[in-house]
Protein backbone atom coordinates (compact mmCIF):
# COMPACT_ATOMS: atom_id res chain seq x y z
CA UNK A 1 0.00 0.00 0.00
CA UNK A 2 1.50 3.28 -1.11
CA UNK A 3 1.68 6.19 1.29
CA UNK A 4 -0.13 9.32 0.23
CA UNK A 5 2.15 12.31 0.20
CA UNK A 6 0.65 15.65 1.03
CA UNK A 7 2.51 18.68 -0.26
CA UNK A 8 1.95 21.72 1.86
CA UNK A 9 2.25 25.14 0.33
CA UNK A 10 3.79 27.59 2.73
CA UNK A 11 2.18 31.00 2.66
CA UNK A 12 4.93 33.59 3.00
CA UNK A 13 4.96 37.33 3.45
CA UNK A 14 5.49 37.62 -0.32
CA UNK A 15 2.14 35.91 -0.93
CA UNK A 16 0.42 38.28 1.49
CA UNK A 17 2.07 41.20 -0.29
CA UNK A 18 0.79 40.00 -3.68
CA UNK A 19 -2.73 39.37 -2.38
CA UNK A 20 -2.89 42.76 -0.67
CA UNK A 21 -1.67 44.51 -3.81
CA UNK A 22 -4.26 42.84 -6.06
CA UNK A 23 -7.14 43.41 -3.62
CA UNK A 24 -6.29 47.06 -3.01
CA UNK A 25 -5.77 47.72 -6.72
CA UNK A 26 -9.15 46.14 -7.46
CA UNK A 27 -10.91 48.34 -4.93
CA UNK A 28 -8.98 51.41 -6.07
CA UNK A 29 -9.74 50.80 -9.75
CA UNK A 30 -13.48 50.47 -9.06
CA UNK A 31 -13.63 53.64 -6.95
CA UNK A 32 -11.49 55.71 -9.30
CA UNK A 33 -13.31 54.47 -12.38
CA UNK A 34 -16.66 55.34 -10.81
CA UNK A 35 -15.61 58.81 -9.61
CA UNK A 36 -12.52 59.86 -11.63
CA UNK A 37 -12.70 63.63 -11.12
CA UNK A 38 -13.42 63.32 -7.41
CA UNK A 39 -10.68 60.72 -7.03
CA UNK A 40 -8.16 63.01 -8.73
CA UNK A 41 -9.03 65.88 -6.40
CA UNK A 42 -8.89 63.77 -3.23
CA UNK A 43 -5.67 61.86 -4.03
CA UNK A 44 -3.74 65.01 -4.90
CA UNK A 45 -5.05 66.83 -1.83
CA UNK A 46 -4.11 64.02 0.55
CA UNK A 47 -0.96 62.50 -0.91
CA UNK A 48 0.83 64.83 -3.36
CA UNK A 49 2.83 66.79 -0.80
CA UNK A 50 3.33 63.81 1.51
CA UNK A 51 4.79 61.64 -1.23
CA UNK A 52 7.21 64.44 -2.20
CA UNK A 53 8.39 64.60 1.41
CA UNK A 54 8.88 60.83 1.57
CA UNK A 55 10.73 60.89 -1.75
CA UNK A 56 13.03 63.66 -0.48
CA UNK A 57 13.66 61.60 2.66
CA UNK A 58 14.57 58.53 0.58
CA UNK A 59 17.00 60.49 -1.60
CA UNK A 60 18.60 62.17 1.43
CA UNK A 61 19.55 58.75 2.82
CA UNK A 62 21.28 57.93 -0.48
CA UNK A 63 23.25 61.12 -0.97
CA UNK A 64 26.83 60.36 0.13
CA UNK A 65 28.76 62.83 2.23
CA UNK A 66 31.72 62.62 -0.13
CA UNK A 67 31.12 62.06 -3.82
CA UNK A 68 34.55 60.63 -4.62
CA UNK A 69 34.63 59.03 -8.06
CA UNK A 70 30.93 59.90 -8.47
CA UNK A 71 31.63 63.63 -8.43
CA UNK A 72 30.99 64.01 -12.15
CA UNK A 73 27.80 61.96 -11.98
CA UNK A 74 26.27 63.96 -9.13
CA UNK A 75 27.42 67.28 -10.62
CA UNK A 76 25.75 66.50 -13.94
CA UNK A 77 22.70 65.14 -12.13
CA UNK A 78 22.14 68.11 -9.82
CA UNK A 79 23.08 70.63 -12.51
CA UNK A 80 20.60 69.08 -14.91
CA UNK A 81 17.81 69.16 -12.34
CA UNK A 82 18.37 72.87 -11.70
CA UNK A 83 18.67 73.92 -15.36
CA UNK A 84 15.83 71.75 -16.68
CA UNK A 85 13.51 72.81 -13.86
CA UNK A 86 14.20 76.50 -14.51
CA UNK A 87 13.58 76.04 -18.24
CA UNK A 88 10.39 74.08 -17.59
CA UNK A 89 9.01 76.74 -15.27
CA UNK A 90 9.70 79.41 -17.89
CA UNK A 91 7.74 77.41 -20.47
CA UNK A 92 5.04 76.45 -17.97
CA UNK A 93 4.15 79.96 -16.87
CA UNK A 94 4.88 81.55 -20.23
CA UNK A 95 2.82 79.16 -22.33
CA UNK A 96 -0.54 78.79 -20.63
CA UNK A 97 0.50 76.61 -17.67
CA UNK A 98 0.59 73.28 -19.54
CA UNK A 99 3.78 72.20 -21.24
CA UNK A 100 1.98 69.84 -23.62
CA UNK A 101 -1.07 72.00 -24.45
CA UNK A 102 -1.90 72.86 -28.04
CA UNK A 103 -1.36 76.57 -27.45
CA UNK A 104 2.28 76.29 -26.44
CA UNK A 105 5.36 76.61 -28.61
CA UNK A 106 6.18 73.25 -30.27
CA UNK A 107 9.83 74.09 -30.98
CA UNK A 108 10.55 75.11 -27.38
CA UNK A 109 8.71 72.07 -26.06
CA UNK A 110 10.71 69.78 -28.34
CA UNK A 111 13.89 71.59 -27.33
CA UNK A 112 13.19 70.99 -23.63
CA UNK A 113 12.35 67.35 -24.30
CA UNK A 114 15.62 66.95 -26.23
CA UNK A 115 17.67 68.50 -23.42
CA UNK A 116 15.96 66.20 -20.92
CA UNK A 117 16.59 63.07 -23.04
CA UNK A 118 20.25 63.91 -23.68
CA UNK A 119 20.77 64.64 -19.98
CA UNK A 120 19.37 61.24 -19.02
CA UNK A 121 21.48 59.60 -21.72
CA UNK A 122 24.60 61.32 -20.37
CA UNK A 123 23.81 60.08 -16.86
CA UNK A 124 23.51 56.52 -18.17
CA UNK A 125 26.85 56.85 -19.96
CA UNK A 126 28.64 58.23 -16.90
CA UNK A 127 27.13 55.52 -14.70
CA UNK A 128 28.28 52.87 -17.18
CA UNK A 129 31.86 54.14 -16.94
CA UNK A 130 31.74 53.69 -13.16
CA UNK A 131 30.76 50.05 -13.41
CA UNK A 132 33.56 47.53 -14.07
CA UNK A 133 33.55 45.91 -17.51
CA UNK A 134 30.50 47.92 -18.58
CA UNK A 135 30.03 49.96 -21.72
CA UNK A 136 26.85 51.98 -21.77
CA UNK A 137 27.72 53.95 -24.90
CA UNK A 138 24.44 52.67 -26.34
CA UNK A 139 22.77 55.41 -24.27
CA UNK A 140 23.71 58.07 -26.84
CA UNK A 141 22.26 56.42 -29.99
CA UNK A 142 19.11 55.65 -28.02
CA UNK A 143 18.93 59.23 -26.74
CA UNK A 144 19.30 60.59 -30.29
CA UNK A 145 16.52 58.27 -31.52
CA UNK A 146 14.18 59.37 -28.72
CA UNK A 147 15.08 63.01 -29.37
CA UNK A 148 14.01 62.59 -32.99
CA UNK A 149 10.67 61.22 -31.81
CA UNK A 150 10.33 64.15 -29.43
CA UNK A 151 10.71 66.56 -32.36
CA UNK A 152 8.32 64.61 -34.56
CA UNK A 153 5.52 64.46 -31.96
CA UNK A 154 6.44 66.85 -29.12
CA UNK A 155 3.02 66.95 -27.50
CA UNK A 156 2.58 63.18 -27.57
CA UNK A 157 6.07 62.76 -26.14
CA UNK A 158 5.36 65.16 -23.27
CA UNK A 159 2.07 63.41 -22.55
CA UNK A 160 3.87 60.06 -22.55
CA UNK A 161 6.08 61.37 -19.74
CA UNK A 162 2.93 61.96 -17.67
CA UNK A 163 1.98 58.29 -17.92
CA UNK A 164 5.57 57.03 -17.68
CA UNK A 165 6.33 58.92 -14.47
CA UNK A 166 4.37 56.59 -12.11
CA UNK A 167 6.40 53.64 -13.39
CA UNK A 168 9.65 55.31 -12.30
CA UNK A 169 8.54 54.83 -8.69
CA UNK A 170 7.81 51.18 -9.45
CA UNK A 171 11.32 50.84 -10.89
CA UNK A 172 12.75 52.33 -7.67
CA UNK A 173 10.76 49.76 -5.70
CA UNK A 174 12.10 46.95 -7.88
CA UNK A 175 15.70 48.03 -7.21
CA UNK A 176 15.02 48.39 -3.50
CA UNK A 177 13.36 44.98 -3.22
CA UNK A 178 16.41 43.41 -4.87
CA UNK A 179 18.56 44.93 -2.13
CA UNK A 180 16.54 44.55 1.05
CA UNK A 181 13.68 42.10 0.36
CA UNK A 182 14.76 39.75 -2.46
CA UNK A 183 12.26 37.09 -1.38
CA UNK A 184 9.49 39.47 -2.54
CA UNK A 185 10.89 39.98 -6.04
CA UNK A 186 8.83 37.33 -7.86
CA UNK A 187 5.67 38.45 -6.10
CA UNK A 188 6.41 42.05 -6.99
CA UNK A 189 6.90 41.17 -10.65
CA UNK A 190 3.50 39.47 -10.52
CA UNK A 191 2.10 42.73 -9.12
CA UNK A 192 3.63 44.65 -12.02
CA UNK A 193 2.17 42.17 -14.49
CA UNK A 194 -1.29 42.78 -13.03
CA UNK A 195 -1.23 46.53 -13.72
CA UNK A 196 -1.89 46.24 -17.50
CA UNK A 197 -4.79 43.93 -16.64
CA UNK A 198 -6.33 46.59 -14.40
CA UNK A 199 -5.82 49.25 -17.07
CA UNK A 200 -7.43 46.97 -19.66
CA UNK A 201 -10.34 46.47 -17.27
CA UNK A 202 -10.75 50.24 -17.00
CA UNK A 203 -10.75 50.39 -20.79
CA UNK A 204 -13.44 47.72 -21.12
CA UNK A 205 -15.74 49.41 -18.63
CA UNK A 206 -15.14 53.12 -19.25
CA UNK A 207 -13.79 53.57 -22.79
CA UNK A 208 -17.30 53.96 -24.18
CA UNK A 209 -18.41 56.42 -21.50
CA UNK A 210 -19.10 60.05 -22.47
CA UNK A 211 -16.35 62.56 -21.86
CA UNK A 212 -16.17 64.01 -18.38
CA UNK A 213 -17.58 67.42 -17.63
CA UNK A 214 -15.29 70.38 -18.28
CA UNK A 215 -17.70 72.97 -16.90
CA UNK A 216 -15.18 74.31 -14.39
CA UNK A 217 -11.55 75.35 -14.78
CA UNK A 218 -10.52 72.61 -12.35
CA UNK A 219 -12.30 69.86 -14.28
CA UNK A 220 -10.78 71.13 -17.51
CA UNK A 221 -7.32 71.10 -15.94
CA UNK A 222 -7.75 67.50 -14.78
CA UNK A 223 -8.96 66.20 -18.15
CA UNK A 224 -6.29 68.14 -20.02
CA UNK A 225 -3.57 66.79 -17.74
CA UNK A 226 -4.72 63.27 -18.62
CA UNK A 227 -4.45 64.06 -22.36
CA UNK A 228 -8.03 64.69 -23.45
CA UNK A 229 -6.99 67.56 -25.74
CA UNK A 230 -4.28 65.53 -27.43
CA UNK A 231 -6.30 62.29 -27.60
CA UNK A 232 -9.80 63.53 -28.44
CA UNK A 233 -10.83 60.15 -29.83
CA UNK A 234 -10.49 58.49 -26.41
CA UNK A 235 -13.02 59.03 -23.65
CA UNK A 236 -11.67 61.45 -21.05
CA UNK A 237 -13.42 59.28 -18.45
CA UNK A 238 -11.02 56.46 -19.24
CA UNK A 239 -7.98 58.77 -19.53
CA UNK A 240 -8.54 60.44 -16.18
CA UNK A 241 -9.35 57.14 -14.45
CA UNK A 242 -6.18 55.53 -15.83
CA UNK A 243 -3.98 58.47 -14.89
CA UNK A 244 -5.35 58.67 -11.34
CA UNK A 245 -5.05 54.90 -10.92
CA UNK A 246 -1.37 54.93 -11.92
CA UNK A 247 -0.65 57.99 -9.78
CA UNK A 248 -2.29 56.28 -6.81
CA UNK A 249 0.13 53.38 -7.15
CA UNK A 250 2.95 55.91 -7.47
CA UNK A 251 1.92 57.60 -4.21
CA UNK A 252 1.55 54.23 -2.47
CA UNK A 253 5.06 53.18 -3.46
CA UNK A 254 6.69 56.24 -1.91
CA UNK A 255 4.47 56.62 1.15
CA UNK A 256 3.95 52.96 2.13
CA UNK A 257 5.89 50.33 0.22
CA UNK A 258 9.43 51.72 0.15
CA UNK A 259 9.44 52.56 3.89
CA UNK A 260 7.99 49.09 4.50
CA UNK A 261 10.93 47.30 2.88
CA UNK A 262 13.69 49.82 3.64
CA UNK A 263 13.76 51.02 7.23
CA UNK A 264 16.33 53.66 6.27
CA UNK A 265 13.51 55.47 4.48
CA UNK A 266 11.48 55.93 7.66
CA UNK A 267 11.22 59.69 8.24
CA UNK A 268 12.45 59.69 11.85
CA UNK A 269 15.62 57.62 11.26
CA UNK A 270 17.96 60.58 10.82
CA UNK A 271 20.93 58.44 11.84
CA UNK A 272 20.61 56.74 8.42
CA UNK A 273 21.25 60.01 6.57
CA UNK A 274 25.00 60.41 5.88
CA UNK A 275 24.78 64.19 5.52
CA UNK A 276 23.22 64.33 9.00
CA UNK A 277 24.89 61.57 10.99
CA UNK A 278 28.45 61.29 9.68
CA UNK A 279 31.38 63.34 10.84
CA UNK A 280 31.83 66.36 8.61
CA UNK A 281 28.14 66.47 7.67
CA UNK A 282 25.68 69.30 7.99
CA UNK A 283 23.09 68.17 10.56
CA UNK A 284 21.57 71.63 11.07
CA UNK A 285 21.21 72.16 7.32
CA UNK A 286 19.61 68.73 6.87
CA UNK A 287 17.24 69.26 9.79
CA UNK A 288 16.31 72.68 8.43
CA UNK A 289 15.62 71.21 4.99
CA UNK A 290 13.23 68.67 6.49
CA UNK A 291 11.46 71.33 8.54
CA UNK A 292 10.95 73.39 5.38
CA UNK A 293 9.72 70.27 3.55
CA UNK A 294 7.15 69.57 6.25
CA UNK A 295 6.03 73.19 6.23
CA UNK A 296 5.54 72.95 2.47
CA UNK A 297 3.33 69.89 2.92
CA UNK A 298 1.10 71.81 5.32
CA UNK A 299 1.24 74.88 3.06
CA UNK A 300 -0.06 72.82 0.14
CA UNK A 301 -2.83 71.34 2.27
CA UNK A 302 -3.84 74.85 3.28
CA UNK A 303 -3.61 76.07 -0.31
CA UNK A 304 -5.71 73.19 -1.59
CA UNK A 305 -8.36 73.97 1.03
CA UNK A 306 -8.43 77.69 0.15
CA UNK A 307 -8.04 77.61 -3.65
CA UNK A 308 -7.65 74.11 -5.02
CA UNK A 309 -7.31 75.05 -8.69
CA UNK A 310 -4.58 77.65 -8.20
CA UNK A 311 -2.65 75.49 -5.74
CA UNK A 312 -2.87 72.53 -8.10
CA UNK A 313 -1.33 74.59 -10.89
CA UNK A 314 1.47 75.80 -8.63
CA UNK A 315 2.11 72.29 -7.31
CA UNK A 316 2.39 70.67 -10.75
CA UNK A 317 4.65 73.47 -11.94
CA UNK A 318 7.25 72.98 -9.24
CA UNK A 319 6.75 69.21 -8.99
CA UNK A 320 8.90 68.89 -12.12
CA UNK A 321 11.90 69.28 -9.79
CA UNK A 322 11.10 66.03 -8.01
CA UNK A 323 10.45 64.29 -11.32
CA UNK A 324 13.89 65.35 -12.56
CA UNK A 325 15.53 64.38 -9.25
CA UNK A 326 14.34 60.79 -9.58
CA UNK A 327 16.51 60.00 -12.59
CA UNK A 328 20.01 60.51 -11.12
CA UNK A 329 19.18 58.43 -8.04
CA UNK A 330 17.50 55.70 -10.06
CA UNK A 331 20.35 55.45 -12.56
CA UNK A 332 22.84 55.39 -9.68
CA UNK A 333 21.08 52.28 -8.33
CA UNK A 334 21.57 50.37 -11.59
Amino acid sequence: MQAVRITRVEVTSAHYFLMAFVVLCSITAVLIGSFPLQASIVTIFLFAGVHNFMEFRYFAARMPLKWGRSKLFYSVGIGGVVVLTAAYLSLYFGGGNWLWSLGDWPSLIAGWNTAFILWVGLLFYIRGRQRPKSDWSWAFPLAFLLSALAWMVPQYWSLALVYFHPFVAMWFLDRQIRRTKPEWLRAYHACLASIPIFVFGLWLVFAARPNLSEDTTLFWRITQHAGSEILPGISSHFLVATHVFLESIHYSVWIVLIPLIDRRALPWKFNEIPLFAKKGGWPKLVAGAFVVSLLLVFAFWTGFAVDYTLTRDVYFAFAIAHVMSEFPFLIKML
